[in-house]
C-alpha cells in the first residue's frame, strides 16, 4: 500500500510542477500592452502652382508666398549647384557662418546656400535685377523704393527691423515668407526683394 502511494506521488508531483510552470505564462502575456496602432501617414502636401519672376505677373496672383516664387528658373530649396547655370555669370562669392552667397546678374541676384545640404535657402533681387522682372508693380517698387506701393501691394507690414550689421530696413511678409529690404550703400538707398524658405506647418 506505501508503495503504490508513493507511486502516485512520484507520478503526480512532476505532473502538477508542468502545470505550474504552463499556467504561469497566462498572466505574463496578458500584462503585456497591446501594440499601439500605426500612425496615419502623412498625406503629400498638393503641389505649389509656380509664378517665374522674369516672365509672370506675381502681384495678379492672391496671397502668394516665397513657396510660388522662382527666379531663372530656380526655386527655395533646389540644390544650387543644379540651377546655378541659370543664374549667368558667376561674379562674387563669400563663405558665412551658414550658408555661403553667390551673386549673379551685375550685382542684382543674391543666392544664399545652406552649407550642409546645398540648397538654396534664401535669394534677394535688388533694383538692379528690376529690368528683367516682368510684374511691373514689383519692377517700380525696386525702382523707386516707395512705401505706399509696397502696402498696396502686399499689405501692412508685419514688423519693420532695423539691421546694423547690413545697414538695412527691414520690412517683413514673415508669414508670406518674403521681406522689402532698403539698404544704405555708399550714401545711396538701394531696394531688395528677399524671398525666404517658409516653416512647414506641422499637420
Amino acid at each position: 500500500m506505501f508503495n503504490r502511494v508513493m507511486l502516485v506521488a512520484v507520478i503526480c508531483i512532476p505532473l502538477l510542477s508542468l502545470m505550474g510552470c504552463g499556467g504561469g505564462e497566462q498572466p505574463q502575456q496578458a500584462s503585456q500592452p497591446a501594440a499601439a496602432p500605426a500612425a496615419p501617414a502623412k498625406a503629400p502636401e498638393p503641389p505649389v502652382e509656380i509664378y517665374e519672376l522674369t516672365k509672370d505677373n506675381v502681384t495678379s496672383h492672391k496671397d502668394w508666398t516665397s513657396r510660388n516664387i522662382s527666379i531663372l528658373g530656380a526655386k527655395l530649396g533646389d540644390k544650387t549647384r543644379e540651377v546655378e547655370k541659370n543664374f549667368g555669370t558667376f561674379e562674387n562669392t563669400r563663405t558665412l557662418p551658414e550658408d555661403y552667397l553667390t551673386v549673379y546678374q551685375g550685382n542684382g541676384l543674391f543666392v544664399y546656400t545652406y552649407k550642409l545640404t546645398g540648397r538654396a535657402r534664401r535669394f534677394e533681387v535688388n533694383e538692379v535685377f528690376a529690368k528683367k522682372i516682368a510684374d511691373d508693380k514689383l519692377k517700380r517698387l525696386l525702382s523707386t523704393g516707395d512705401l505706399k506701393l509696397m502696402r498696396e501691394l502686399f499689405g501692412m507690414e508685419e514688423g519693420v527691423t532695423e539691421n546694423t550689421e547690413d545697414n538695412a530696413t527691414e520690412y517683413s511678409y514673415d508669414s508670406r515668407g518674403f521681406r522689402f529690404v532698403k539698404f544704405k550703400v555708399g550714401g545711396k538707398t538701394l531696394n531688395a526683394l528677399r524671398f525666404m524658405e517658409m516653416k512647414r506647418s506641422a499637420t
